[in-house]
């Protein structure tokens, strides 16, 4: 039963991350003023929480052994890893693609993927100190 669960929590896990990777376009594009906006960064907090909570559950599954910090260590660095690139990419101009972005838009959502970024690394450092 364990293990189902632990599937399950992958699996949410990579659509979190699917959901991350494949918005960043679609809420660069629009201005943030925009009812679609709105929704638009409503599922990428929805794909953040579907990848945070699936590496929160496979900690508290296994009741924080050595085995399930390493592979929390190891979603963490994947998802810290994603985050700030697609950050980076938020942040940074391209006049050929995403004519009519907005450069609120850009910052808003570099800012959120960035915090996201920051988030992954401080859950890291908090996975290995003893309580």
């Amino acid at each position: 039963m364990l293990w189902l669960i632990t599937l399950g929590c992958l699996v949410a896990y990579v659509v979190g991350l699917f959901l991350l990777i494949r918005i960043m376009p679609r809420l660069i594009a629009r201005a943030f003023d925009e009812a679609l906006f709105i929704g638009v960064a409503a599922v990428a907090i929805f794909g953040a929480m579907l990848a945070f909570g699936a590496i929160g559950i496979i900690f508290a599954i296994f009741i924080g052994s050595l085995a399930s910090r390493i592979g929390d260590a190891l979603l963490l660095l994947i998802l810290g890893g994603i985050t700030l690139r697609t950050s980076i990419n938020a942040f940074r101009p391209r006049y050929d693609s995403y004519q009519s972005a907005n450069r609120t838009s850009r910052i808003m959502a570099g800012s959120f993927f960035l915090l996201l970024a920051i988030a992954a690394a401080s859950v890291l450092i908090l996975l290995f100190l003893p309580v």
